[in-house]
């Protein structure tokens, strides 16, 4: 078969542990025989958003420039904007009543600056429907895992009436969702777009649900085109606010995004999906787990459980179909917030990112690694013994 030299990616967050995942991204480019020099579709949760946005926006800097960005760490130490006073005396209020000890403003101007302030139409699909880019969030206050920009049109701005259109929505901001670490960065607040049925009609919902506009006006849309009784609804006296914040939290890892069931879509997918995940290091920093060893016990059961659920569901139900197209790189000692990471460290992040791709894609066979439904590109179906990059 001839191997082709595109591919979808998808990240997980670890936040300057990411460099490991450069230094893969690195060795995906530079392999002999099975090289992946482009990188079409891209999905990223918490900081693999980072990497996500950037191959998104920046194709002509390519991976090349993600490392380069990733290896300024210096830059990173301002995301830390506690408020006055410093981690303790201005992050510890800050937790207390705005849920983080960090504003998180400077992460996301900064982004903004190296996007070229991009909205998501800059990133829209080349069919022109959906988008090359998707980010991983959670609506903690409606228990949902969010696929951004796709279910931006479920909420609005505070003070705004209409949905969020994604094309006009910066990136960057999105991307600020996604980075949400609980504890350590403040959430995001939008407001849910939501009604209350008053009629049921011959939809689902129940007279008096309180219920996503979006899904009542598609049910009355079916409804309609079938002859049926459509739902009636009114608006609420105030729509309720929606906290987002990290999408590491349910699923720091989403390998199946970018997979198509051949049953409902009609068609094989265009390209092969690889995972990049990451192994070893610590969490949030020593400062913010400082402060969290020093708050009232339901703060620090609550840290506890984030970091369980960011790794263990992941890392222990993990398929067969994600484990084959997963790179895994080994971060060593190195924490998610430690910004001030001396240069041997970076160095040794992206020697291992590199000798994880190497080693993954020495043994790599594109005929079994087909997706979640069992689905392969055509050129990756027949095995042959060589392969010739195209």
């Amino acid at each position: 078969m001839a191997w082709k030299e595109e591919a979808d990616g998808v990240f997980r967050g670890g936040g300057v542990k990411g460099i490991g995942l450069a230094g893969a991204l690195l060795g995906f480019a530079e392999h002999p025989t099975k090289p992946v020099k482009e990188w079409v579709n891209v999905a990223g949760a918490s900081a693999g958003a980072i990497i996500a946005c950037f191959l998104a926006v920046k194709r002509d800097e390519g991976v090349q420039g993600v490392a380069d960005l990733l290896q300024d760490t210096k830059e990173f130490a301002r995301f830390q904007d506690f408020p006055h006073g410093g981690k303790v005396f201005g992050g510890g209020p800050n937790l207390l009543f705005r849920h983080g000890l960090a504003h998180g403003e400077e992460f996301r101007k900064w982004f903004d600056g190296v996007l070229g302030s991009a909205t998501f139409a800059s990133v829209k699909s080349d069919d022109g429907h959906g988008y090359r880019l998707k980010l991983i969030a959670v609506d903690v206050t409606n228990r949902a895992l969010l696929v951004l920009p796709d279910d931006f049109p479920l909420y609005t701005l505070p003070g705004e009436k209409d949905p969020i259109d994604p094309d006009g929505f910066p990136i960057a901001n999105a991307a600020r969702m996604s980075m949400s670490i609980p504890y350590f960065f403040e959430p995001v607040e939008l407001v849910r777009d939501q009604v209350r049925c008053r009629s049921a009609g011959d939809t689902s919902f129940a007279d008096g649900d309180v219920v996503d506009r979006r899904a009542i006006e598609d049910a009355n849309k079916s409804c309609s085109e079938q002859g049926r009784a459509v739902a009636e609804y009114e608006e609420l006296d105030e729509r309720p606010s929606a906290w987002i914040i990290d999408g590491g939290t349910l699923s720091n890892f989403p390998v199946w995004l970018f997979d198509v069931n051949p049953e409902t879509a009609d068609r094989e997918p265009s390209r092969l999906t690889f995972g990049f995940t990451l192994r070893g290091g610590k969490g949030v920093g020593a400062g913010a787990n400082h402060i969290v060893e020093h708050l009232p016990w339901v703060f620090r059961f609550g840290f506890d459980i984030f970091h369980t659920a960011q790794d263990a569901w992941d890392a222990r139900f993990v398929s067969h179909s994600t484990r084959v197209r997963t790179v895994t790189v080994n971060a060593g000692d190195v924490g998610t917030t430690e910004f001030d990471l001396p240069p041997e460290k970076k160095q040794m992040l992206l020697a291992n990112g590199r000798a994880a791709a190497t080693s993954f894609l020495d043994r790599f066979e594109p005929a079994k690694a087909g997706n979640t439904y069992h689905a392969l590109p055509q050129w990756a179906k027949v095995d042959e013994p060589a392969l010739t990059a195209t």
